[in-house]
């Protein structure tokens, strides 16, 4: 190595926090700022005239790989990415068809492996297009465009996850100590006690928490289950809606206790207990309660008759 080469993994391990217990992106990121230097300095160090096209390129890749370096410097690693996929998707132009067919055949075996819906539509069509030749140049961008933005998707997901996780978690924690005192209170005796007279009051308030409850693990679910998550930017301006996801489960829980208890939905022996669980459920997914209900509903009637 030489020490151009110290002096730019000296930048680089500079322009990263080096804290991986902390900060886990922060290594691979460094990783992949080195990967891109060095595949930069193999274009540069070509033996050879280079012509006007390709020295245009080596100058976007050294802004790029510096606007990397700054947002590394400042833990903006979504940008820090999209800049460093920028770098590999200009680099294609220094390629022979060799490079180009062996890239092209790892992203593509990507997109199958990982894309869905329509990313994994138009892999198919560019891999239809590069059959019978070399993919050409716009083809490779194309498709590597493609994966790179599936991958910085999940990636924004990701980051948008882990900023709502202190206060979803606060939530979760909080929910758990309050049902532990109401319980300990003997706020749940009344369920477990036939002896007790139940009022309207008491399954009203109960369900009412448990809604809450149940809204409160469905937002706990739809977080890590990142992949099923919507598009980044409908995470990024949903966030006020995730937050009121519990006290929708709370309301919903409002017309389960009265319709069961004034009887004007008939599951036959509904008792307070049962209403309770419908109350967690519809607060957990509204969907599925509804189509439950209609389900049992359906199901009672056909019964009666």
């Amino acid at each position: 190595m030489t020490n151009n080469d110290d002096a730019r993994s000296a930048e680089l391990m500079n322009a990263v926090d080096p804290a991986p217990a902390r900060e886990p992106q922060a290594t691979r990121l460094e990783a992949a700022m080195i990967d891109s230097a060095r595949a930069i300095r193999a274009v540069e160090e070509r033996p050879g005239e280079k012509s006007p096209e390709l020295q245009a390129m080596l100058a976007r890749c050294r802004d790029l790989h510096g606007r990397a370096r700054a947002a590394a410097a400042r833990k903006a690693y979504f940008v820090a990415y999209d800049c460093l996929q920028q770098i590999e998707r200009e680099l294609v132009l220094a390629m022979d068809e060799d490079a180009r067919a062996a890239a092209f055949a790892v992203y593509l075996a990507e997109a199958r492996a990982r894309l869905g819906h329509w990313r994994c539509v138009a892999a198919e069509a560019l891999a239809e297009a590069a059959a019978a030749k070399a993919p050409s140049i716009a083809a490779l961008q194309a498709l590597m465009r493609n994966v790179h933005e599936a991958r910085q998707d999940r990636r924004h997901r990701i980051e948008i996850v882990q900023r709502q996780a202190p206060l979803l978690l606060a939530l979760l924690v909080a929910a758990v100590v309050f049902f532990a005192v109401w319980a300990l209170a003997g706020g749940f005796d009344w369920v477990m006690n036939e002896n007790i007279e139940v009022t309207l009051a008491m399954v009203l308030v109960t369900g009412v928490l448990l809604g809450f409850f149940g809204g409160l693990l469905s937002v706990a679910f739809s977080a890590v289950r990142v992949h099923a998550a919507p598009s980044a930017l409908e995470l990024r301006w949903n966030r006020a809606i995730t937050l009121a996801r519990p006290f929708i489960g709370a309301a919903v829980a409002v017309p389960i206790v009265l319709f069961l208890q004034s009887g004007l939905i008939n599951l036959g022996s509904a008792t307070p207990a049962l209403a309770l669980v419908l109350c967690f459920v519809g607060g957990f997914s509204e969907r599925w309660f509804v189509a439950q209900v209609e389900r049992l509903a359906g199901a009672s009637e056909r019964t009666a008759k």
